[in-house]
């Protein structure tokens, strides 16, 4: 884990790299964790309440959010999954298990006692998903493939905020 100096960023912030594996995925070749992202609180601070922003393919590590909620006394976790990037390998019922890393890190790591998933853009749906399957799990994966470890045993969040969320990618682009 990595703590950048306030110059960087905005001042009254600290910053934290966090990089994990995924029940369902080590590191990578080059090192690379699957589940990565930057925990956004103020100086000094030890936040009970804390967001996490997820989307389903971009970097939503440094999101427009995370020092705005930080300076405010809420801890935010900008986090990525393994498809960060990676649109076309998408898999719902592994990146719900990799969000629910990012849960449990809030949880068991910084003691965070109220999660609040925050559903942006097309996160709004990702995260959506992610709650009800936390709440009655019910996802199951493609046609001949196992489903993801730990897939019927997440988290649930306390909360679920949408902000310019739009219900999910298009079937077809013409």
């Amino acid at each position: 884990m990595t703590r950048t100096p306030a110059a960087i960023g905005t001042p009254g912030v600290t910053r934290e790299f966090i990089g994990t594996d995924s029940p369902t995925a080590r590191r990578a070749g080059a090192g690379g964790h699957p589940c990565q992202g930057l925990y956004h609180r103020g100086v000094g601070r030890k936040p009970k309440v804390a967001m996490i922003a997820t989307h389903y393919q971009i970097d939503f590590s440094e999101h427009y959010l995370a020092d705005y909620m930080a300076t405010r006394g809420i801890g935010f976790l900008g986090w990525n999954t393994r498809y960060r990037g990676y649109e076309s390998s998408f898999l719902l019922d592994h990146a719900l298990v990799d969000i629910g890393v990012g849960v449990r890190w809030l949880r068991d790591v910084q003691g965070i006692e109220t999660v609040v998933l925050l559903g942006n853009s097309g996160g709004g749906s990702l995260m959506a998903a992610y709650q009800a399957q936390a709440v009655d799990p019910h996802v199951t994966p493609l046609e001949g493939m196992r489903p993801a470890a730990g897939l019927t045993d997440l988290p649930p969040a306390d909360g679920y905020v949408a902000s310019a969320a739009h219900p999910g990618r298009p079937e077809v682009l013409t």
